[in-house]
């Protein structure tokens, strides 16, 4: 079974599915299926990560660089990174506890983002988030220019 796990992975995940749903468990590759399950979790919590990251970033683009004219391809993904981010709450409400995490890891790596895409040094952008999750996530939101 180990062999499979390494060789073909998607047979191995069709051959897990068959042996649970036949309540085979003392066959189940344990070991590799708790990796596996973990994993999952762990990716839903990077997909977290990078909805924010990617909404924190346009809005800093937004708010540092208010006369760019892609300006309204940054609306557009603000708009639409913020309903992924609604979606992917609602759909795994228990990541709402990591939320200040993934705000804080994300908005280090939107700054890098949106010096990388502007040029405006890292060092201008205030070195914590300066909006809440209620405010970033509102629709009715959109920072004003900075001075």
């Amino acid at each position: 079974m180990k062999a499979v796990y390494q060789q073909d992975f998607y047979t191995w995940t069709l051959e897990q599915a068959k042996l649970l749903r036949q309540k085979r468990f003392n066959e189940i590759d344990l070991e590799h299926l708790v990796e596996e399950i973990e994993d999952m979790g762990k990716s839903e919590k990077r997909a977290l990560e990078s909805y924010v990251e990617n909404l924190l970033m346009h809005l800093l683009k937004w708010e540092y660089q208010p006369y760019y004219i892609g300006r309204r391809s940054w609306e557009l993904t603000i708009i639409e990174q913020r309903k992924r981010l609604n979606w992917h709450l609602k759909e795994n409400p228990g990541l709402k506890s990591k939320l200040s995490e993934a705000i804080k890891r994300s908005y280090e790596l939107a700054k890098s983002g949106a010096e990388k895409e502007t040029g405006i040094p890292i060092s201008r952008y205030p070195e914590t988030c300066p909006w809440t999750y209620e405010q970033f996530t509102n629709p009715e939101f959109w920072p004003s220019p900075a001075e």
